[in-house]
């Protein structure tokens, strides 16, 4: 069997989901990211601290957003020398920023 590798961060995976699908639970977005909820939980919880997600209620189920010209203009966002290279990690937020605008889920 083939082992599978990743290219993107857990956080970007959460974006990406998120982006995709904002009504997305948190066991959803667990799976859609390949990883834990536990993990996913904290990987949202850096998010929200960071103000690049934001949630609120509807219902009894959490709905998140990206605050688009916040991730636009994230400090965190950069690159080492042995990282992914700071023109990719631009484009991916250009990406995200698209899907998120043209998401019929938003």
């Amino acid at each position: 069997m083939a082992k599978s590798w990743g290219f993107l961060t857990n956080h970007a995976h959460v974006l990406i989901q998120i982006a995709r699908d904002p009504r997305s639970t948190v066991r959803r977005i667990a799976a859609e990211a390949g990883i834990t909820e536990r993990a996913t939980h904290t990987v949202l919880s850096d998010l929200r601290e960071e103000g690049i997600v934001l949630a609120r209620r509807e219902g009894r189920k959490n709905v998140y957003h990206i605050d688009l010209p916040k991730l636009m203009n994230g400090s965190r966002w950069s690159a080492s020398a042995m990282e992914i290279p700071q023109p990719l990690i631009d484009a991916t937020v250009r990406g995200l920023a698209r899907v998120a605008t043209s998401s019929p889920a938003s």
